[in-house]
C-alpha cells in the first residue's frame, strides 16, 4: 500500500499547526483585562503607556521609595511628587501625551533625557543607574525617550535629571519652585507659582495614625543650643500629623548615660499641650551615649500598651525617630536591641548628626524597613522634615496572621498593614462595619493602591497563595492598604492560615488557576472549515485508493 496519502495528511496537519490553525501548547486559563475590583488580577499602571492620574503617580513614588534608588539624595523624592503635579496635574492635563513628544507625566525633554545617559560627564549617575537596573531591570543603554510614556520611566529619569544639576535641592518651597523653573521646566509653559500650588495640593498625610516615639540625644557633646534645635525638629514633624487618641500619639525620651522618660504616648491627646510639653523638656547634658539602652527602653517600655501604644488589632504602625551625634558607647546593645525592636514590629528611623556618627551603626538600627537620615549640623534637621514626613506616612503595621484588625477611616484615609504569608497561604476576609473601603494587596510594593496591586477587595474573602522567592525563603511578606471611600467608614479584616474561603467566586478560581499550567489542544475556530475540508479530501482520496 502506498503511504503517500498518509504522508500528505501528516504534512498538511503540520502546516496547519505551524500557521496557527491547530495549536498544541501548554497554557493556563485565558486572562481577561482588569475591570474594577476583581480579586486575582495583578495591575501595574506605572508600566502602562500613557497611564495617568494621582494613583499612578503615587504608585511610582511608592516604587521609588521602596527601591531606595534615590535614598542618598535628600529631598529628591518629595520634589518628584510635587513636580508630577506641577508639570501636568499628575498627567491629567490634555497635552501630557502629545504626538512626537515622549516626556511623559514629568515632561522630560529629549535633550534632558540624553543628558541623564551621559555617565562620563556625570559619573555620579553610574551607581544610580546600576541601582535602577538592579531594582527595575531598566538598563541605561536600552532605554529610549519613547519609554518615558510609561510613568515609572518618566519619574526615574526626572530624578536623574535633578541629579545632573550642580546645586543641591533647597529646603524652602519658594527656592524649590525657582530650582524647578530653572532646571526642570524647559518644555513647559509653567511658572514657579505652579510648583507652589502643587505643594499645597499634595501636602498632608493619608495615613490614619501612628504611635510615634522620638528618642533625643541628651549627651554633653550635643550642647544646649543644638538640643533646642532637636526639640524644634520634633515639634515641626508633629505639626504634619493630627494628634489624637484615635489618630497619632507621640512620646519622647532622652538618653545619654541613662534614659529619661519625657512624654508617654498616652500623655497628650491633642497637639497644643504636646507641643508645649516638648518645649519644656530640659537638656540632660549627660555623659556618654548609650544608644543601645535607649533602644531597649522603647522596645520594653515606650511601645507597651499600658503606656499608651495601641494593640496590634488596631493596625497602627509603631515608629521611632532616634537622633544621635556620635557613636554609641554600647554598640553590642545597639545590635541586640535593634533586632529585638524589629521583632516587636517597631520601625526605627535613625538620624545621624555630624560626621562623627557610624554609618554601619545607623544601618543596623534601621534594618530593612527603616531609613537612615544624615545631616551635617543640628540646624540642618529642618532640611529632612519633608523626607521624614513622607517616610512616616508610608509606615506599615505588621500584623500576625489570625489577628483581626478593626479600624475607622474617613474618606481618602489609609491604613497600611503587612503579613507574613504561611506556607499554606492565607485567607483575607474583609467585612464592612460602616461606609465603604477598598483594600489592595501586593507582594511588590509596601503601599499598594488602585494603580499597582496583586489583588483587591471591597468586601468578601480571598485566598492568597504563598509564593517564596527561593526554596530557602521563610515566607512571603504581603502588604495590604485599606482606603476609606466614604467618611466615617469602618472595617474589620480577618486573616486565617490556609484556604478557608466559604465560597469561591469565578474570578478567584481564575486567580488560583493562574499558578498552574495545563496541557491542552486547541483548534482555532477560524480554521475549522479548512481543517474539515482537508480531512474529508484526504479521507476520500485514501478510500478511493483502497478501492
Amino acid at each position: 500500500m502506498c503511504p503517500f496519502p498518509w504522508i500528505l495528511m501528516i504534512v498538511s496537519l503540520f502546516a496547519l499547526c505551524y500557521k496557527g490553525v491547530v495549536t498544541v501548547a501548554v497554557v493556563g486559563p485565558t486572562r481577561t483585562p482588569h475591570r474594577g475590583l476583581v480579586p486575582g488580577h495583578p495591575v501595574d499602571l506605572t508600566l502602562q503607556e500613557e497611564a495617568r492620574g494621582t494613583p499612578v503617580v503615587l504608585a511610582c513614588m511608592a516604587k521609588i521609595h521602596d527601591s531606595k534608588v534615590f535614598d542618598s539624595h535628600r529631598l529628591l523624592s518629595p520634589m518628584l511628587r510635587r513636580m508630577g503635579r506641577a508639570a501636568t496635574e499628575d498627567g491629567q492635563e490634555e497635552g501630557t501625551y502629545r504626538p512626537e513628544y515622549h516626556g511623559g507625566i514629568w515632561q522630560i525633554d529629549y535633550s534632558d533625557f540624553r543628558e541623564t545617559l551621559d555617565t562620563r560627564t556625570y559619573p555620579h549617575l553610574r551607581p544610580v543607574w546600576d541601582s535602577i537596573m538592579a531594582q527595575f531591570g531598566i538598563h541605561r543603554l536600552g532605554i529610549r525617550w519613547k519609554d518615558l510614556r510609561k510613568p515609572l520611566y518618566s519619574s526615574l529619569v526626572a530624578g536623574l535629571k535633578i541629579l545632573t544639576v550642580p546645586d543641591e535641592i533647597p529646603p524652602s518651597i519658594p527656592a524649590q519652585a525657582a530650582f524647578w523653573k530653572n532646571y526642570c521646566n524647559n518644555a513647559l509653559d509653567k511658572s514657579p507659582n505652579d510648583y507652589v500650588t502643587a505643594v499645597e495640593e499634595v501636602s498632608g498625610c493619608q495615613a490614619a495614625g501612628l504611635d510615634l516615639v522620638f528618642v533625643l540625644d541628651g549627651s554633653a557633646s550635643v550642647g544646649k543650643n543644638n538640643f533646642q534645635l532637636s526639640k524644634d525638629f520634633v515639634n515641626t514633624v508633629i505639626q504634619s500629623f493630627t494628634i489624637g487618641p484615635d489618630l497619632t500619639r507621640v512620646g519622647v525620651i532622652q538618653y545619654s548615660l541613662s534614659v529619661n522618660l519625657e512624654i508617654e504616648l498616652k500623655d497628650h491627646p491633642s497637639a497644643a499641650p504636646l507641643v508645649q510639653a516638648v518645649e519644656d523638656i530640659e537638656y540632660d547634658e549627660g555623659l556618654f551615649t548609650h544608644t543601645g539602652e535607649a533602644l531597649q527602653y522603647i522596645t520594653t517600655h515606650s511601645f507597651a500598651v499600658e503606656n499608651g501604644a495601641r494593640e496590634v488589632r488596631n493596625g497602627v504602625p509603631k515608629v521611632s525617630i532616634l537622633l544621635t551625634d556620635g557613636e554609641s558607647g554600647d554598640y553590642h546593645d545597639v545590635t541586640v536591641w535593634s533586632q529585638r525592636a524589629r521583632e516587636s514590629n517597631i520601625t526605627v528611623f535613625p538620624v545621624g548628626v555630624t560626621n562623627d556618627v557610624d554609618q554601619e551603626e545607623l544601618e543596623t538600627m534601621a534594618g530593612h524597613a527603616g531609613k537612615v537620615f544624615r545631616v551635617r549640623r543640628f540646624r540642618d534637621l529642618e532640611k529632612i522634615v519633608t523626607d521624614m514626613e513622607e517616610s512616616l506616612c508610608r509606615a506599615v503595621a505588621a500584623v500576625p496572621v489570625g489577628t483581626p484588625v478593626t479600624a475607622d477611616l474617613d474618606k481618602d484615609a489609609v491604613r497600611h498593614l503587612s503579613f507574613i504569608v504561611p506556607e499554606a497561604g492565607m485567607t483575607f476576609k474583609l467585612t464592612l462595619n460602616r461606609g465603604q473601603v477598598a483594600m489592595y494587596g501586593s507582594s511588590v510594593v509596601t503601599t499598594p493602591n488602585e494603580a499597582v496591586h496583586n489583588f483587591n477587595l471591597t468586601s468578601g474573602e480571598l485566598f492568597f497563595r504563598h509564593a517564596p522567592v527561593s526554596s530557602q525563603d521563610a515566607g512571603t511578606t504581603v502588604y495590604v492598604s485599606v482606603y476609606g471611600l466614604s467618611d466615617h467608614s469602618s472595617f474589620t479584616l480577618h486573616t486565617t492560615e490556609g484556604d478557608t474561603t466559604t465560597t469561591t467566586p469565578p474570578s478567584q478560581q481564575q486567580a488560583a488557576a493562574h499558578s498552574s499550567t495545563t496541557s491542552v489542544y486547541k483548534l482555532d475556530p477560524k480554521g475549522v472549515t479548512l481543517f474539515w475540508c482537508l480531512f474529508v479530501y484526504l479521507t476520500s482520496t485514501m478510500s478511493a485508493y483502497l478501492v
